[in-house]
């Protein structure tokens, strides 16, 4: 670039990429300075804003040269600060301090990062660093999860790890039984999916902490197991009659939740199902959700502790996913034979009887009995609404069995205006 020359859309390109990659290495650095200043209370920062920088530019200006000039700089550049990083954490390790092997291996990522934006993938540069940021701050969070696994978690972890990752590809796709309605590899897809969404919601009651109120109990809850934080609050409710109020609470936002969660499993099973049922299962939820909203705006939430969401147990056990895999196949098998001899009909009432032990079995039955052509969307959406509203209906007679009164009146209320309303929008509802 000569002065007084106008800049031409190269120079332009090197400008931007300049720009660009050096805000990006100076929100890492940002990060890194504040953790070791504040966070480790140290005195020098091993590396920080200017450094972060500088690595980003030097990842863009070897991108540059790298383009018809050098071909091997970038590659070279690379190698360069890999090996200069190596003799600088050999030096750390010989003084007997911090390595900082986090913020080296941030560096490096910097640097590509740079090399990213001026290949014109700013776009996957800019996730980058915005992920490389988040993970580098939820490091007091991460350590806190990791204290927390128990030999058990680790060992049901990797039977699932097992079962998914190695024994899945092995299952065999093909269809038999009557009417072709065992096929092993789908059964195994759906014992995958449905425990992997447990996992998730055990996950994030280990990462988050069991003590952030009912809210966070009830959310929690549902997507891990409505039906286990139904009877762990009804249960406390009966040890701790002062905390009732938080404990129904909880039961109702975990009965919410329990919707949308059916209908995200629907949806990964089979979309056109979810596009026939959206609507309705929206609906169903609202009288939960208004209610929920309501009591959190005017009532008093969060300040107790309802119970401890971890005892329900870590959802990757080898054992339930075998049960959940042999009911599963039995709802569908009784499905496919109740939808060929009695029609629509038969089809409905078993899925009102499965709804009342498994709600996800039966959804994930008629979602992928939808796949193969043998039931319409249509069908396959009043199937599941009857199965959430036999649900619903379980859940309202738990706080009966185990709760307060003051318990069993504002769940039964309100799970049993969510059940009515079910039905009606199962009846009325313009299926198109």
């Amino acid at each position: 670039m000569n002065p007084g020359v106008p800049l031409t859309p190269s120079d332009i390109h090197l400008l931007r990429s300049l720009l660009v990659g050096g805000s990006l290495g100076a929100l890492v650095g940002l990060e890194r300075q504040w953790d070791d200043q504040f966070r480790h209370h140290a005195s020098r920062v091993l590396a920080g804003l200017r450094t972060f920088t500088l690595w980003a530019l030097f990842g863009v200006l070897c991108a540059w040269f790298s383009v018809g000039q050098a071909p091997f700089l970038f590659g070279a550049g690379f190698v360069v600060v890999a090996v200069w990083m190596g003799f600088f954490l050999l030096s750390r390790i010989r003084a007997g301090r911090d390595p900082g092997f986090t913020t080296v291996a941030a560096g490096m990522i910097t640097y590509l990062a740079g090399g990213l934006v001026f290949w014109n993938e700013a776009r996957a540069a800019v996730i980058l660093v915005v992920g490389v940021i988040i993970l580098l701050a939820l490091k007091p969070t991460f350590q806190n999860f990791t204290r927390g696994i128990t030999l058990e978690d680790v060992r049901s972890a990797l039977k699932f790890a097992a079962v998914s990752g190695i024994i899945l590809p092995l299952v065999p796709d093909k269809a038999f039984g009557p009417c072709g309605s065992l096929n092993p590899r789908t059964i195994w897809m759906m014992v995958v999916l449905v425990s992997g969404v447990g996992f998730l919601g055990y996950l994030a009651v280990r990462l988050l902490g069991s003590r952030r109120g009912t809210v966070l109990t009830g959310l929690l809850g549902g997507l891990a197991s409505s039906t286990a934080t139904t009877l762990a609050m009804s249960r406390r409710s009966l040890e701790i009659p002062a905390e009732s109020s938080d404990c129904s609470l909880a039961i109702l936002l975990a009965c919410t939740v329990m919707v949308p969660r059916v209908g995200l499993l629907v949806g990964i099973a089979s979309p056109r199902t979810l596009m026939a049922c959206w609507f309705s299962l929206a609906s169903v939820s609202l009288p939960g959700l208004l209610w929920c909203l309501w009591r959190i705006a005017h009532g008093r939430s969060g300040g107790a502790r309802p119970g401890d969401p971890s005892r329900y147990g870590n959802p990757l056990r080898l054992w339930p996913a075998l049960q959940f895999g042999a009911v599963f196949a039995l709802v569908v098998l009784v499905a496919r034979m109740a939808a060929a001899r009695l029609g629509d009909s038969g089809l409905l009432a078993v899925s009102g009887l499965s709804g009342l032990v498994d709600l996800d079995a039966i959804s994930l039955s008629v979602s992928q009995m939808t796949n193969t052509g043998s039931i319409p969307p249509q069908m396959a959406a009043r199937a599941i609404l009857l199965a959430v509203c036999s649900n619903t209906l379980v859940k309202a007679a738990i706080p009966f069995l185990y709760g307060t009164r003051s318990l069993r009146k504002e769940v039964g209320a309100v799970l049993g205006i969510t059940a009515l309303w079910a039905v009606v929008v199962c009846r009325y509802a313009p299926w198109q």
